[in-house]
């Protein structure tokens, strides 16, 4: 999830918030990031509530929780890290 991939999965994703949806993504497979992952991620949460909906992310990486720290956005990110779900 980086600048070069964001763009694409925003179009594949922009249309799986339904009306009072709760989506659960998993990030299990996600192996590098950046600040346009995160910020996507904060879009996600944004339509989802826009449709009454929530996002719950399950496998937040490292690297993506440290970005969120960075940035203060980690309370926003309600998941668990792989290691939790053992």
């Amino acid at each position: 999830m980086t600048f070069d991939t964001v763009t694409e999965l925003w179009r594949q994703s922009e249309h799986m918030f339904e009306d009072n949806t709760v989506l659960e993504i998993d990030l299990a497979q996600v192996t590098r990031t950046d600040s346009a992952g995160l910020s996507l991620l904060v879009e996600w949460m944004r339509g989802a509530s826009r449709q009454s909906g929530r996002v719950e992310f399950l496998n937040l990486p490292d690297q993506m929780l440290a970005l969120a720290r960075v940035s203060n956005v980690e309370h926003l990110l309600a998941g668990k890290r792989s290691e939790q779900l053992s």
